[in-house]
């Protein structure tokens, strides 16, 4: 019914504006007949109200929007659940091996190069031994900077 009430209203807005438009203006049949396609449409369109929201099967919320999208969007929500779930399962991993790492006293000193990047020098037992080598090494006069890190991070 809302379909018919929209018809009727651009049918009769298009018989008023056609009937304005004319040179003559001697077509008062198109302007009246216009006048009540749009009256009837926008009285037809207010008489079927809201559309009633589909009912989902599973009692879930109606989707909006074309058919099918919502079933689509389903899917990619989904996969994307389980990329997720698969990086967090790779970051607790690593996580776990810096830690084992850490716990088992291994220490990296790092040279920062001037492009950026950061190259081991030295894997150590302790934090102790790792800071000492970092100190003689900068004691000596070197232009790079030096680093201790926790091996695996």
């Amino acid at each position: 019914m809302r379909r018919w009430a929209l018809v009727l209203i651009g049918l009769g807005v298009g018989l008023f504006a056609g009937s304005q438009l004319s040179a003559s203006r001697a077509h008062t049949t198109a302007l009246w007949t216009g006048v009540a396609a749009t009256v009837v449409g926008l009285v037809m369109f207010a008489a079927s109200g809201p559309t009633p929201p589909e009912e989902a099967a599973d009692g879930a919320e109606p989707r909006p929007g074309p058919p099918g999208l919502g079933s689509r969007v389903e899917q990619i929500l989904r996969l994307a659940e389980e990329q997720a779930a698969a990086h967090l399962r790779e970051a607790e991993h690593s996580a776990r091996r810096v830690q084992a790492r850490v716990e088992a006293g291994l220490w990296l000193v790092l040279r920062e190069a001037d492009d950026g990047g950061r190259y081991e020098v030295a894997r150590l037992e302790s934090r102790a031994d790792a800071d000492a080598v970092v100190a003689a090494l900068e004691t000596r006069g070197h232009l790079q900077r030096y680093s201790v890190a926790p091996a695996g991070s």
